[in-house]
């Protein structure tokens, strides 16, 4: 990581003078035009746009086949030899459009320097960026002496299958995740964990509900219990991703309005932050739905089952190389110096770090932008994210 300071100059300029605000949006509106909405569209169309972009640009290009249809694209920039390897990671997938936009979501409207549509922000921005800054890179002659590998994955705003099969499938000995962080540089994420569960009554006649068990009314003690949980859990405090959270975000329950609900479903959302483990987490989730059984035995609960999520909680300690070089190549790109942040949601560092991949989180964008109607980014932003990816790759990899 010695290059820091040779990169924040002659070769910042250089590579700098290759990038313009233009290009980069004109590279992120392509994006944005290509649906990639999960689940209904997948992320084909995305997917050929970035395979065909890296070949163009000598890269080579590898198709990964996650599902059906559905590819992650691995694209190397080979090195001289003798550095390190160095992944670009972001994901390919949106969010779908929802409602209230005053913009087209699938457009790429540029008005008053912010470029409008789905997926601007989370994460076509970062992608664009991505692909900008390489294109700087092989247009400068610099050559890299290690690999540069650029991966785009499918499936991250599900549960992260794309990143799953990626991460164990390749060599990188470091890497850096794009994702909105307002150009600061994300060293730790909270992750998620959502069981299923289950309150068993008994059906009857809503004109006799005395013959019947009535799930609802039994799930009561339940969510008074998660309740009292969620207020303990928040004594809990990380230093950058401050404290856990946990929520019943759906309940289901009935077959009929005349019929007494003898089932009740209830997703049980649980934030962990750093140093939380999952098999502790559900530990105590058990432990909550053990005291309800305790202090109620007529409530028969239980986890069902689990939905997948993008994954656990994860950080990089903060003095680590990698981090020096990111801080310092964002605050070259943006002229602010960058922060060193956590964030609240989850994001596909986790497999990077759980495969002991040093990685971090940078990208242009604000991440308050993300999954809203009328998403946008700041078009300066998203260039000085594609500077200060070049930076990175050129510190990181070695150069000359």
């Amino acid at each position: 990581m010695s290059e820091v300071a040779i990169t924040a100059g002659a070769l910042a300029r250089k590579v700098g003078s290759l990038l313009s605000a233009e290009r980069t949006a004109a590279i992120l509106a392509d994006l944005v035009r290509a649906r990639g909405q999960n689940p209904q569209d997948g992320e084909a169309v995305v997917a050929d746009f970035v395979a065909q972009f890296l070949e163009r640009r000598g890269l080579e290009v590898e198709r990964q086949e996650v599902l059906p249809g559905r590819d992650n694209i691995l694209g190397r920039l080979r090195g001289t030899g003798g550095g390190p390897v160095l992944a670009f990671n972001t994901h390919m997938d949106t969010v779908p459009e929802g409602t209230g936009w005053t913009h087209s979501p699938f457009a790429g409207e540029l008005v008053d320097g912010r470029l409008f549509g789905r997926g601007s922000a989370d994460a076509k921005g970062p992608l664009a960026a991505f692909l900008a800054a390489i294109e700087a890179l092989v247009e400068s002659g610099i050559r890299l002496r290690g690999d540069l590998l650029m991966t785009a994955v499918v499936d991250e705003e599900t549960s992260s299958r794309g990143a799953r099969k990626l991460v164990p499938s390749i060599h990188a000995d470091m890497a850096l995740v794009g994702e909105p962080t307002s150009m600061h540089v994300g060293i730790a994420h909270r992750g998620s964990l959502r069981p299923v569960l289950v309150v068993n009554g008994r059906t009857a006649h809503s004109s006799r509900p005395e013959q019947g068990i009535n799930a609802i009314y039994q799930s009561i003690p339940v969510l008074v219990a998660f309740l009292a949980y969620a207020e303990r859990i928040r004594e809990r405090k990380h230093p950058l991703c401050g404290s856990p959270a946990a929520a019943i975000t759906m309940m289901s329950a009935g077959v009929a309005e005349n019929v007494i609900p003898g089932r009740c479903e209830m997703t049980f959302d649980r934030r962990m932050i750093p140093g939380e483990v999952e098999a502790d987490v559900i530990a105590e989730i058990e432990g909550v739905l053990g005291d309800v059984r305790r202090s109620r035995p007529d409530v028969d609960v239980a986890i069902d089952h689990m939905l997948a999520t993008t994954g656990s909680a994860s950080e990089l300690e903060a003095h680590h190389p990698l981090v020096e070089l990111a801080v310092a190549s964002a605050t070259t790109a943006t002229g602010k110096r960058a922060a060193i942040v956590g964030l609240s949601g989850a994001c596909d560092m986790t497999h990077f770090r759980s495969h002991g991949v040093p990685c971090v989180v940078l990208g242009p964008g604000d991440s308050a932008q993300a999954h809203q109607p009328d998403e946008h980014i700041d078009v300066r932003e998203l260039n000085q994210g594609a500077l200060a990816y070049s930076l990175v790759a050129l510190g990181a990899c070695g150069h000359g």
